[in-house]
């Protein structure tokens, strides 16, 4: 009786925080955007000390609560962050890896912002990728009136605009996806940050500087690359939106892989860790060099040198 008295008062405990956690996302704009990553910490934690159908309980009332908050609206942001909040402490339940949990809530939020947007197209007749490419073409409107009226609109600019806008809608999954892993890794960080400070035991990742992707990823990279220029595909094609996809998920993996080289090379020559922070700032500023830095950092294994050179 005293086990289920306790279940039940962590249980309410729990949907409390939960449903704070989401009101002040919502309500307050500026605080909101951090207490977001958060919102699925009542789920993690239940989790933690109590079995599978009590914890999808808890997550089915906050849910509910979540319509007293906000309406209806308010529903797929709570159920998202509260599958979220299960899968995350049903992997550390289960001792899997850190990177296991990473990929179970980067692919969880993949698929529940794919399964919205669905719904929201077929309930609601809403399609956000459409209105976010007319703001775009609204955008470009505005800078070619602005240019023309100050007499400098660049040769072929209209043309350049077309390509762009063409790409960012031919490449909207790849973005997606980049999105919904980088949002999954600051929830896992950050909620197993404060997990830890309840006294449990979460996974650890590997260190950043040891990354190290495998060369198969390399093989498809030059791929992608050569593909266009042997064979080029038709615009619009299946072919098209798979190449440009694929060159910009890859070319991401590649970016952060040259982080990973910075940082391995500074703590090798054992210089102050504040400078990770700059070569970090300096890599985003000098995006296209440390993408080449990713590249052969796995095909030429230039690690390798560095610690030759360190032992001679």
């Amino acid at each position: 009786m005293q086990d289920n008295t306790k279940r039940i008062t962590n249980g309410m405990l729990m949907i409390a925080l939960f449903t704070i956690l989401l009101t002040v996302s919502i309500y307050i704009p500026l605080v909101g955007g951090l207490t977001a990553l958060f919102i699925p910490l009542p789920i993690i934690l239940f989790r933690l000390r109590y079995d599978r159908l009590a914890s999808l309980l808890i997550l089915i009332i906050s849910v509910m609560l979540s319509v007293a908050v906000g309406g209806l609206v308010l529903v797929p942001i709570a159920l998202i962050c509260g599958i979220i909040g299960f899968v995350i402490g049903d992997t550390i339940r289960l001792e899997k890896t850190k990177l296991y949990t990473f990929m179970a809530t980067g692919l969880t939020l993949l698929l529940s912002l794919v399964l919205t947007y669905v719904a929201a197209v077929l309930l609601f007749g809403v399609n956000v990728v459409d209105e976010m490419m007319s703001g775009l073409e609204k955008t470009q409107e505005f800078i070619s009136a602005t240019l023309v009226d100050y007499g400098e609109l660049p040769e072929n600019f209209q043309a350049q605009m077309n390509d762009m806008i063409a790409f960012y809608e031919l490449a909207i999954p790849s973005f997606i996806i980049i999105i919904s892993f980088s949002i999954a890794f600051l929830i896992v960080v950050l909620n197993l940050f404060v997990v830890k400070r309840f006294g449990y035991d979460p996974p650890k990742f590997p260190l950043f500087r040891n990354m190290k992707l495998p060369v198969i990823l390399l093989w498809c990279y030059l791929t992608v690359m050569l593909l266009p220029l042997f064979a080029p595909p038709t615009q619009g094609s299946t072919m098209e939106l798979t190449i440009v996809n694929a060159s910009v998920i890859l070319r991401f993996l590649f970016f952060i892989q040259g982080i990973s080289f910075l940082h391995y090379y500074l703590n090798e020559a054992r210089l102050p860790k504040w400078l990770n922070v700059i070569s970090t700032v300096i890599a985003i500023l000098l995006s296209q060099l440390t993408i080449l830095l990713g590249v052969l950092d796995v095909g030429m294994n230039i690690r390798a040198w560095i610690g030759r050179n360190k032992s001679n």
